[in-house]
């Protein structure tokens, strides 16, 4: 080898080096891998979404009720929630069986037997399984919903899991509407129509938590998911207990929305 090729190749290292710092420092500032920082404090969070007239209700002696400003502070307090998992970001999948998901969905209605769907809905869409189960055990009543057991649209019936459009009051006639346009006229396409609807809308939209889902910190009172204001906590409630049955470790929790 030439002499002075030689004595070159240690600066064409610390060139290429020296590169690669360069292009990580590049990525690791481009806002499109960056979750976005906080930019309200939870004071003005409370305040935007009180003032965009946002309906948040709860449920007191078997009926939804309009929730009071406390009731709603409290549920949108980040300290001391009732689970974690409510805080855990949506896009983490899960590394588990199909026994385990068939386990898990036992005795759930029209859910019983959809394990693989499941399974698939993650892998196609990047959304965790136990998440997916966790909410449509929520949306459906452990699969025995109207929504869940097939609403006939046009003589055709079609399903909906996730309560995709299902607003409180007229929950069946628009969720079932819902899933008519989006053809979801099978378990597993209802399944697989849900989880990418998810992901493209909120999971894509900075909104990867049950807790940014529903109370949006980047956008507060706008683009919320659902009006109960226990949503998230009822959801990741049962996603801790799945975590826990499966003996799988949760890695990824997201906390710091407010300034």
């Amino acid at each position: 080898m030439d002499k002075r090729m030689k004595e070159n190749i240690p600066i064409f290292i610390l060139l290429v080096v020296m590169l690669m710092f360069f292009l990580a420092f590049l990525v690791s500032e481009t806002k499109i891998f960056k979750e976005k920082a906080p930019v309200v404090t939870f004071e003005e969070a409370v305040g935007h979404h009180l003032q965009n007239d946002t309906i948040d209700l709860e449920l007191e002696d078997g009926s939804m009720l309009t929730a009071e400003e406390q009731r709603i502070r409290d549920a949108m307090a980040v300290d001391d929630s009732a689970t974690e998992f409510q805080f855990l970001n949506l896009t983490e999948k899960v590394d588990v069986q199909p026994d385990e998901i068939a386990a898990l969905l036992e005795g759930k209605g029209i859910l019983e037997g959809m394990g693989d769907t499941f399974l698939e809905a993650q892998a196609k869409h990047g959304v965790n399984v136990l998440y997916l189960i966790s909410h449509a055990q929520i949306e459906t009543g452990n699969g025995r919903s109207q929504l869940a057991q097939g609403i006939e649209v046009d003589g055709d019936a079609y399903y909906n899991f996730f309560g995709i459009g299902a607003f409180d009051r007229q929950a069946v006639e628009e969720g079932s509407s819902y899933a008519a346009e989006a053809d979801w006229s099978s378990p597993e396409a209802a399944i697989l129509g849900g989880a990418a609807f998810i992901r493209e809308n909120y999971l894509d939209n900075q909104q990867q938590t049950l807790y940014a889902m529903r109370w949006n910190p980047q956008q507060p009172g706008t683009h919320l998911y659902a009006t109960d204001i226990e949503w998230a906590i009822k959801i990741g409630s049962i996603l801790e207990s799945h975590y826990a049955r499966v003996e799988e470790e949760a890695d990824h929790f997201i906390t710091e929305y407010y300034q």
